[in-house]
């Protein structure tokens, strides 16, 4: 009698938790806590998806709101888990964030049954982005839990850190990913290093990879690294590297008396020039030409940043950074108005820069 009863009271809390989220157009979302939600779980043979996000977040509204509100992710996450939310900032969900190292917004955890974590996503995306990220917490060797668990005991495979990768990517943990993309690539073979099934070595690329071996190998082997279907990504990779490092040279973020870098010169030009000049950027020209301005502002030599400048409003490629040439020059020659003037109608600029 009392198995029975008890049967009866969890199939009245799986109506009552149920009720307000078949009322919705998309994701069920249901009310109650986390407890109540693996009670449901466990019933329903399913994982448990956690939303966790503020009542600030931006992000967060637009994933409730419209990625999640589609019949079709409705389908879809109504097959695979028991859906709850949990206000990171209000009640339970202060302790609740802390003990599951939530920090930012939107959080999506992804739990067992029996209450153990398996998955993590966090930041907002595209649907067509967001569920193979979910997809991913779904099957054991390319979840979270089973990846972090291979990591800290040291005994992830060469071709399981490409996965590791990404999953850790997207749980938002930059320090882990930076630590196996630069342990992947000394362990890559120079074959390996082009094939791309390694292409996520370079892809991980960041601000702080100018200087190793790893951007100057890509530099170097861009083509054969990207092939066909990935050589407007590969540039971008390139250029996004140069155009980091060259604007904070030309607006002043890094001068010649604070200088952060130590590549045995003077300055991070030499060192850029360098690779422009090996790399098949069909833009080559133009790249070196902002070194030219980035070097006369990073020494303070009114005459070059003059000179130079005047140099780069002759490429067509210099429109999109024209605001940053402007504000240049405008620290060194602020009472050349018409001169100012011109370079606004080169770049098709409007109003203060």
């Amino acid at each position: 009698i009392v198995l029975g009863m008890n049967r009866m009271i969890l199939s009245i809390l799986i109506c009552l938790l149920t009720i307000n989220g078949y009322s919705q157009h998309g994701v069920k979302f249901l009310e109650g806590d986390l407890q109540s939600a693996l009670n449901v779980a466990r019933q329903q043979k399913k994982m448990v998806f956690v939303d966790v996000y503020t009542s600030w977040c931006g992000p967060c509204r637009w994933m409730s709101e419209e990625v999640l509100q589609t019949p079709e992710v409705a389908t879809y996450f109504d097959k695979h888990f028991v859906c709850f939310k949990i206000d990171a900032e209000k009640g339970d969900g202060v302790e609740f964030a802390k003990k599951y190292d939530v920090h930012a917004y939107p959080t999506f955890l992804m739990f067992l049954p029996d209450g153990t974590l398996q998955h993590k996503v966090v930041g907002a995306d595209t649907l067509k982005l967001f569920i193979p990220r979910v997809e991913r917490g779904l099957k054991e060797r390319t979840s979270w839990k089973y990846l972090m668990e291979k990591y800290v005991k040291g005994t992830l495979q060469k071709r399981e850190i490409p996965v590791a990768i990404q999953v850790f990517e997207e749980a938002h943990m930059k320090k882990e990913v930076k630590g196996l993309t630069d342990s992947l690539f000394q362990l890559l073979s120079p074959k390996e290093k082009l094939n791309e099934r390694y292409w996520v070595v370079y892809e991980q690329l960041k601000y702080g990879d100018l200087f190793t071996p790893r951007f100057k190998f890509f530099v170097e082997n861009r083509a054969k690294i990207a092939g066909k279907g990935r050589e407007t990504g590969s540039f971008e990779i390139i250029r996004t590297m140069l155009f980091d490092h060259l604007i904070n040279n030309t607006t002043g973020r890094i001068t010649s008396k604070e200088n952060p870098w130590n590549c045995g010169e003077a300055n991070e030009m030499p060192y850029m020039r360098s690779l422009i000049e090996i790399s098949d950027l069909p833009d080559k020209a133009f790249f070196l030409a902002w070194c030219d301005v980035a070097s006369a502002c990073y020494f303070g030599q009114a005459d070059q940043v003059k000179k130079s400048i005047n140099k780069i409003a002759t490429f067509p490629e210099a429109e999109q950074y024209g605001r940053t040439f402007v504000w240049a020059y405008k620290q060194y020659f602020p009472d050349e108005e018409d001169k100012l003037e011109s370079l606004r109608e080169v770049w098709n600029l409007k109003g203060n820069e």
